[in-house]
């Protein structure tokens, strides 16, 4: 069972490299690198006026360092075949989930290690706690996401689950303290590693050879975890192992015209692709939020413009995917579907996307940045911007994927 867990891990890993480069496309880094000194550049500046020792930074800490607890729920990679093949396995399950465990905490560690090195001047020099005392939190919270992952690995096996979102308010409660009191945090971490691999706690689980491994809601968990992941990485390229589902959304109808009749079969097709298909509709939500998220970071209109204009161009190039959207679509195919002008109907339908992202970053401009002439200068130039992309590079990039996979001309 063990080599049968490393090989699974090893398949597993290949096919999240393959993500995420790309994911982590030159795109991507480059808005990463804006977003990341952004947050830093404000960093520093907030320190340089921030008053010290206010009676929720210790809390606030705790909450911080605390949330990367989040990340990283247990990894089996059972499939539903297995409750056909291995379902005689029950005593064997133990070996197969120890490195399952292992590799689980890769990430949770990796964003804790980051996180903790980011606050660390805060926590120590505004809400002063000593070195030492933010050591022992650290440790606390990476022992706090052990004792976690053995609660999960326990609810595998038949018999009363842990409510996971107990065990998180737990979790919480446990950094709150650890923040006023790092030695208090330590035992609780270490009592919770001692305890739970025995113990499911407050359930009076055993975790022995005797115990059934609950095989189906293993393999629901695990799918409901894969499922996660994959949404994560369709926000940003094609995923091939989920299933897209396009859905009505009845709040954005009146984004739709009243009547049918005032459009072509292409407008029909495009308008509704961009407010029902996920893959879409996120970008454009996503994007949007990056850019106010950007621009109340770095609190100067002539940042926000540059990566505000970043950001626009960066949702038309992830949107060209739309103009090829039905080509291996049969019936869109043999119906007699004008499509000479697809090109244009689809620039009509992103423009008005385009239109609705500049003014709802416009309106969180004149909410999170200082009111006055160039801040009204920035959004005309935004907006002058977002026409030129619209006019310009997208049409032709439109019209050259139209004619590598029509002729159209």
């Amino acid at each position: 069972m063990r080599e049968l867990a490393k090989k699974r891990l090893s398949e597993n890993l290949k096919q999240s490299v393959k993500y995420l480069t790309l994911v982590f496309n030159d795109f991507f880094i480059l808005a990463l690198i804006f977003l990341f000194g952004a947050l830093m550049f404000w960093y520093a500046q907030a320190m340089k006026t921030m008053p010290s020792n206010l009676w929720f930074y210790r809390p606030l800490v705790g909450f911080i360092l605390w949330v990367p607890l989040l990340a990283g729920h247990l990894v089996t990679l059972i499939k539903e075949a297995d409750m056909q093949f291995l379902f005689t396995q029950d005593e064997q399950m133990d070996q197969y989930l120890k490195p399952m465990k292992h590799y689980s905490l890769v990430l949770p560690f990796i964003l804790e290690i980051l996180l903790a090195g980011i606050v660390f001047p805060f926590a120590t020099i505004k809400a002063e706690i000593n070195i030492f005392s933010y050591i022992l939190l650290v440790a606390t919270m990476l022992l706090i996401k052990v004792t976690e992952l053995d609660i999960e690995k326990n609810n595998l096996y038949l018999g009363k689950k842990a409510s996971f979102s107990i065990v998180s308010l737990g979790a919480l409660l446990a950094a709150l303290i650890s923040a006023y009191y790092s030695y208090i945090g330590i035992v609780i971490g270490v009592l919770g590693i001692l305890l739970v691999p025995n113990f499911q706690l407050t359930f009076g689980k055993r975790m022995d050879k005797t115990m059934l491994f609950d095989w189906r809601y293993a393999a629901e968990s695990e799918k409901a975890r894969k499922d996660r992941v994959y949404s994560i990485f369709s926000m940003f390229t094609d995923v091939a192992e989920k299933q897209v589902a396009i859905k009505r959304r009845k709040y954005l109808d009146f984004l739709l015209p009243k009547s049918i009749a005032k459009e072509n079969p292409n407008l029909f097709l495009y308008r509704r692709s961009l407010l029902r298909n996920p893959e879409y509709l996120n970008l454009l939500v996503r994007m949007t939020v990056f850019a106010i998220l950007v621009s109340w970071l770095v609190q100067d209109w002539r940042w926000a413009l540059g990566l505000s204009c970043l950001v626009i161009f960066l949702t038309v190039y992830q949107l060209l995917p739309m103009a090829t959207e039905f080509d291996r679509n049969f019936m869109y195919r043999v119906y007699p579907i004008e499509r000479q002008n697809r090109g244009k109907d689809l620039v009509k339908v992103l423009t008005i996307g385009l239109f609705i992202q500049w003014l709802l970053i416009s309106i969180c401009w004149l909410i999170v940045l200082p009111i006055n002439v160039s801040l009204f200068e920035a959004m005309a130039i935004l907006l002058g911007f977002t026409l030129i992309v619209v006019a310009t590079y997208l049409p032709n990039r439109v019209k050259k994927m139209n004619q590598k996979n029509f002729g159209i001309r």
